[in-house]
């Protein structure tokens, strides 16, 4: 609201009495009054500051109530015979819902009508004659601006803080705490001598610019929604939604989103959303609830500044299950535009990009993906018959092909399955999502990791890896994987960069944090391997994969006793095993190498029986230690044979140096192709 209109009001009560009989174009919706005359909007008699822009977005949707009012119609009509980004617009249009409330009292003022503009969807009546309602408003008016003229001294003081010219008209401030209307009249010099000063050169050089607050969002977390009513198996809608949802949002290049993976533990309904948002190191959280009877879902959707826990945003809605396409794209855009995220054509048009039409296929594959994100051998099998099941709803929908991939994968991965067994199928499954999508990050990062681990394809993997992170940068898991192929190819500083990158984009993630232990390995830093491993143990001490690095760390370090700990320990989290008490074990074994590796021997030569894959692989690590190398050769040649995942770690694997001078190793290294 402008100072001189303010000063006209507060100038002449018995004049705007009179005024009040003459006006019109008055609108009413909600507790609102809309007055054009005097340029005002109250609620329930309470004046709602609004910038001039602002109030005329207001006035030209309201006047259209009901109607789509477009883009170009509101750019025409606020910024005549000027050129402006329509993210100006958007900000109006985040100011206007902020100071209507919109949907924070249960009521959505303003809808938006994607790629097209806005409409004003509350009912708006229009008078012309003034009553003794208007009246009475006109006087709780006065007496609020009353109130708000105590505090333009400050206000004053605020403008000249930054204007150049504030030694000019400095000391006019003084000793006009009783006289209003002239104080009034100074401020709004002051405003006029600052904008002049500070934006007039800007302004008539044709550069415009939003006057609303600078967008400094970056980054969000999106939790799992929280699952209402009492049925438990609904639980996968509230991971999947949230899993759709990042999926959209990651397609933002300017926002950092923390990906599935990171936030899956707060499904629990008893989470506090700001307390996940500080502990994932984010500006806003994303929150809500999804509850479903028969064809109909209910979604309650709230989007929370970290900082202070303001709500930026917030959503509700009933609608038919059929139709959660577009309530997700819904959510998706207006979350970007609450953040005031410009975006580009490209990113608007991957923001609302559906991977499949099928509304059973799309619960199956978050049926899936909810399986998978357990990270066991169960869920990994239920997760590979939910997907097939997606795919025989929609033989196109080249997600559920990912996620096939991945299992597949995994399972291998975690020596749940052969790796020959397992990549034929996870290769099919990226390969075939590609073919539907090429644009998809996780099937090139899948296929890459496959091209890695089994086709020892070193070129083409590295350029599977640098697509994924073309396509989405923020992508951490491309970023993982990429510094463990590095590792291998023995580049260790560019190793160390990606996996810091990823460390970045998913600071929580014990998986990421576990593949940096291994970073460190290779590249001999076993010192900063051992306390990377340690932070994972911290962050969670049941994570099984950590002691496998933090293990051979250990035995580097000739720290056998610690090996031996680390070791057990991964058979107990990892295996499934009976502990063993290291207390119990032959003192003087531990600091004797010989006497250490020919127990790991004896204990892996049992896994090998009960055909534990990667015990193959330990099986060259204790012969050679032990200096049996024909013995720890031909187990080489039998990993090399079967495609071990430990293979590619040919060259730059501590244990096997007293390897490395040996004719037959030289010949395996050479037939991998892996670089000197």
């Amino acid at each position: 609201m402008d100072f001189c209109r303010r000063s006209q009001l507060g100038g002449d009560r018995a004049g705007l009495k009179q005024m009040s009989a003459q006006i019109k174009h008055i609108y009413y919706f909600g507790p609102f009054c809309l007055d054009l005359e005097r340029r005002l909007l109250l609620r329930d008699g309470a004046i709602v500051s609004l910038t001039p822009k602002v109030f005329e977005t207001l006035v030209a949707l309201v006047e259209q109530s009901g109607s789509v009012v477009s883009k170009d119609e509101l750019l025409a009509r606020l910024w005549p015979d000027t050129i402006v980004e329509e993210r100006n617009l958007s900000q109006n249009i985040f100011l206007l819902r902020k100071a209507l409330g919109d949907d924070l009292h249960g009521h959505l003022y303003i809808e938006t009508v994607p790629k097209v503009g806005y409409r004003f969807l509350t009912r708006v009546t229009e008078t012309g004659e003034a009553d003794s309602t208007l009246i009475v408003e006109t006087h709780d008016r006065l007496r609020i601006v009353a109130s708000e003229e105590e505090t333009l001294d400050q206000e004053a003081a605020r403008l000249l803080q930054d204007c150049p010219q504030r030694k000019l008209i400095g000391r006019s401030l003084t000793n006009t705490a009783n006289r209003r209307p002239r104080q009034i009249a100074l401020v709004t010099s002051i405003a006029l001598v600052c904008l002049c000063a500070g934006i007039g050169g800007l302004w008539f050089s044709g550069v415009t610019r939003s006057w609303g607050p600078t967008p400094t969002v970056r980054s969000i977390a999106v939790l799992p929604f929280k699952s209402l009513g009492g049925d438990q198996g609904e639980d996968y809608l509230g991971l999947g939604m949230a899993d759709t949802l990042i999926t959209s949002l990651g397609n933002i290049n300017k926002l950092i989103v923390r990906p599935t993976s990171a936030v899956r533990k707060y499904a629990a309904a008893d989470n506090d959303a700001l307390a996940a948002g500080r502990e994932q190191r984010v500006e806003t959280v994303l929150e809500g609830s999804i509850q479903r009877a028969g064809d109909t879902i209910r979604l309650t959707v709230r989007l929370l500044d970290v900082k202070d826990g303001a709500a930026l945003w917030s959503y509700k809605c009933d609608e038919r299950y059929t139709d959660i396409f577009k309530v997700q794209d819904s959510i998706s855009e207006k979350v970007a535009e609450a953040l005031i995220f410009r975006l580009t054509g490209e990113e608007r048009r991957l923001l609302t990009k559906h991977y499949t039409e099928n509304t059973e296929a799309y619960q199956l594959y978050l049926k899936g993906r909810y399986f998978w994100n357990k990270r066991t051998g169960e869920g990994f099998r239920r997760a590979l018959d939910y997907l097939n099941q997606a795919i025989k709803e929609d033989a196109n929908y080249a997600l559920a092909y990912v996620g096939l991939a991945d299992s597949y994968t995994m399972l291998a991965d975690y020596d749940w399955l052969s790796p020959a067994e397992a990549a034929a199928a996870a290769k099919a499954a990226a390969q075939r999502a590609l073919a539907l999508d090429d644009t998809l990050a996780e099937a090139h990062a899948s296929l890459a990791d496959i091209r890695r681990f089994y086709d020892w394809d070193w070129r083409g993997s590295e350029q599977e890896y640098r697509r994924a992170i073309e396509l989405n940068p923020h992508y951490s898991t491309a970023h993982q994987w990429y510094a463990e192929f590095l590792s291998a190819m023995g580049r260790h500083g560019e190793a160390v960069r990606e996996i810091e990158r990823a460390e970045e984009l998913d600071p929580l993630s014990v998986v990421v944090k576990s593949a940096a232990g291994w970073v460190f390995f290779f590249a001999r830093d076993y010192d900063r391997a051992i306390a990377q491993c340690q932070k994972v143990i911290e962050m969670d001490g049941s994570y099984g994969e950590v002691y496998s690095q933090l293990r051979r760390a250990y035995e580097q370090k000739g720290l056998y006793r610690e090996a031996l700990a680390a070791d057990e320990k991964h058979r107990v989290f990892k295996r499934g095993g009976s502990p063993q008490q290291v207390e119990l074990l032959d003192a003087a074994m531990v600091p004797n190498p010989k006497a250490y590796w020919q127990k790991v021997l004896e204990r892996t030569k049992k896994d090998v029986e009960n055909k534990v894959e990667v015990a193959r692989f330990r099986m060259v690590e204790s012969y050679t230690q032990l200096g049996e190398k024909e013995q720890a050769l031909k187990w080489l040649e039998t990993s090399y044979q079967e495609h071990s995942f430990w293979m590619p770690f040919l060259n730059v694997h501590p244990h096997l140096d007293p390897l490395r001078a040996e004719p037959r190793f030289q010949i395996l290294a050479t037939q991998l192709g892996l670089p000197d």
